[in-house]
């Protein structure tokens, strides 16, 4: 009993947090490890630097199969005026017997309104993504026949489209992003989910302080347009600055889903601690799960290896830390 009840767990759980991930690249909350790229394609080669980060997630220890995630992402100017970026994201997203791979591919056009002694810049950005699903049958019980369970790896391949922009005045910055416009139909869940997985994603944030103490308080939000639903995130970081290259930071971050899953309620809070050291990023978040019923007590870990390199030289130091 004890078996069969995991099983139906973690398909339960599993075909929820599928539906989200065909959306693509999960929004989790690795954004807030200096990496907003993941989230709005208008930000590749926003910041001085090109930046490598490599992110490993991983879920529900306590459960047999349990969801895993790892992206490596890159994204640089190209020459020196910065006025184009590019950036690539490639993922590999495991949950029970689910599966996904993708790539996706970037390129941003920025504006810079500024005079060299303050940030006025604005950006578009268009990514192309390209993913494939998969669907492991092979260990199903073949004594329970069904018609619609072949017994093999099911395989689905589809691609999308994102649209973004992204503009930064001062210490003030704001994305906007309009996610999977293309309405694509995978028909590996025999017709139970939607071609629209159309999501508009939305952030703002204000960097300020003085000396070696900054503030960051910030916000994202999101709409799904197949279902209405809508995720607000509330964030708050510290950045302590020990010298000119080297950083710490902590903070928070508060998720809520006001349209929840009837099988899937979003609604948790996540620390986040980080360093930066010359050109070296490290970064840990712990999400726990704030609902009456969680699906672990174990949470969700998630680690940010990241490094910088190809910098330019920063005409204005006391910016958001995306872009400095």
């Amino acid at each position: 009993m004890k078996k069969i009840f995991y099983l139906l767990l973690l398909f339960v759980l599993a075909f929820s947090n599928q539906s989200r991930a065909q959306e693509g690249v999960p929004i989790y909350h690795d954004y807030l490890s200096d990496n907003l790229f993941l989230l709005h394609p208008a930000m590749a080669g926003a910041s001085s630097c090109a930046k490598a980060r490599l992110t490993g997630r991983m879920q529900w220890f306590d459960v047999a199969d349990n969801p895993m995630l790892q992206t490596f992402s890159l994204n640089t100017h190209l020459g020196d005026d910065g006025q184009n970026g590019v950036g690539v994201i490639i993922l590999n997203d495991r949950n029970g017997y689910h599966s996904q791979k993708g790539i996706q591919l970037a390129y941003a056009r920025h504006i810079d309104f500024g005079n060299g002694a303050e940030v006025n810049k604005l950006s578009f950005g268009l990514a192309g993504s390209f993913f494939q699903n998969q669907l492991d049958e092979t260990s199903f019980d073949p004594a329970r026949v069904d018609p619609i369970i072949a017994g093999i790896v099911q395989s689905s391949i589809y691609y999308n489209i994102d649209f973004g922009l992204s503009y930064h005045l001062e210490n003030f910055f704001i994305n906007l992003s309009a996610k999977n416009m293309l309405l694509m139909s995978r028909d590996l869940y025999t017709g139970f989910e939607s071609s629209n997985v159309r999501n508009y994603v939305g952030s703002v944030g204000y960097f300020f302080g003085q000396h070696n103490f900054h503030v960051e308080p910030s916000a994202l939000v999101q709409y799904k347009e197949y279902n209405g639903d809508v995720i607000v995130d509330a964030n708050l970081k510290f950045y302590f600055d020990m010298t000119q290259y080297n950083s710490l930071y902590f903070g928070v971050s508060y998720r809520k889903d006001f349209e929840p899953s009837p099988y899937f309620e979003m609604h948790n809070i996540t620390p986040i601690l980080g360093v930066n050291i010359d050109r070296y990023t490290f970064a840990y978040t712990y999400t726990y799960e704030l609902v009456d019923i969680p699906l672990s007590n174990s949470g969700f870990h998630q680690i940010t290896l990241g490094y910088n390199f190809n910098c330019r030289k920063q005409l204005v130091r006391n910016v958001c830390p995306e872009i400095r």
